[in-house]
């Protein structure tokens, strides 16, 4: 991504900042940030699954998400799709990942925001996202690829995607699930990304996605939305929100809430290279200065 820092990452139909709102927001409140109408949300929140253990508090999130979507990232009611539970099917998925590339305007932005369970192949590494009707023992059948779904967006004409995972790929437990009886034979590989699609994703490695200290949610989404949906992550008050920023305000919070419960979860960012820095690549602008 080429657009310096302060100047909002969009196209011709990129609005300018809202104006200053006279308070600040209360605790937990989400604020209006700037219209964003050339962009576009995809939602999905899986917490009761067909066959596999429920990922608690993932619908919660989603719903969350969606709601700042709407509210302080600016994306038009018309251009977010919501997938909960059952209505999260490895074909609903599918169809509305085509919806994007049918849907999407060129120099359009794209969010992607997944809550719920991933696996591990055991053999060969991949990770994948589980849907509503996966089956860990039938992964290529029955789950999504994590480097295909990044695929399907940068056959978007989106000029870029900001795609989040609050789920994990370790197999370890937390949002991340194996068949009965197995573990993974090799290293589960990293997720690479595409040129257009930033990888913001809740953990790394080995660690384990884990859930927020009320237990309401996941830890990493928890601070997500702190960070974008209360304008928190502005840390140098120039009215955007940067990845890097982002990242910034994240990291350390929740690396420092799992050292509590005794494990390591450390959010990681992966930028396509056609993007730029993190510095230049604006999550949310419009916040008031």
């Amino acid at each position: 991504m080429t657009a310096s820092r302060t100047t909002a990452p969009a196209t011709s139909t990129r609005a300018q900042p809202t104006t200053a709102r006279p308070d600040p927001p209360r605790a937990g409140a989400l604020v209006v940030a700037a219209p964003q109408p050339g962009s576009y949300a995809l939602i999905i929140g899986i917490e009761k699954y067909r066959d596999v253990p429920a990922a608690t508090g993932a619908r919660g999130d989603a719903e969350r998400f969606a709601e700042m979507a709407r509210t302080t990232l600016g994306v038009p009611e018309e251009n977010v799709r919501l997938l909960l539970d059952d209505r999260a099917s490895k074909t609903d998925i599918a169809k509305q990942l085509r919806w994007l590339q049918s849907n999407v305007p060129a120099g359009g932005r794209i969010y992607v925001y997944f809550s719920g369970h991933g696996a591990p192949d055991p053999t060969s590494g991949a990770s994948y996202i589980v849907p509503y009707d996966g089956d860990p023992q039938y992964l290529g059948e029955s789950a999504m690829k994590m480097t295909e779904v990044l695929g399907d967006l940068e056959k978007t004409k989106a000029k870029d995607v900001l795609a989040i995972a609050d789920s994990c790929f370790s197999g370890a437990g937390g949002r991340s699930v194996l068949a009965p009886g197995t573990r993974p034979l090799v290293r589960v590989e990293p997720v690479k990304t595409t040129a257009r699609v930033v990888l913001l994703s809740a953990s790394t490695g080995a660690e384990i996605s884990g859930p927020s200290a009320d237990g309401k949610g996941g830890l990493f989404s928890k601070y997500l939305i702190d960070a974008i949906g209360s304008g928190q992550a502005d840390l140098n008050g120039d009215g955007q929100i940067s990845l890097k920023e982002l990242e910034d305000w994240i990291k350390p919070r929740v690396k420092r809430e799992a050292k509590r419960a005794n494990r390591d979860q450390t959010p990681s960012v992966q930028v396509g290279k056609k993007l730029g820095a993190p510095a230049d690549f604006i999550v949310s602008w419009g916040y008031a200065k």
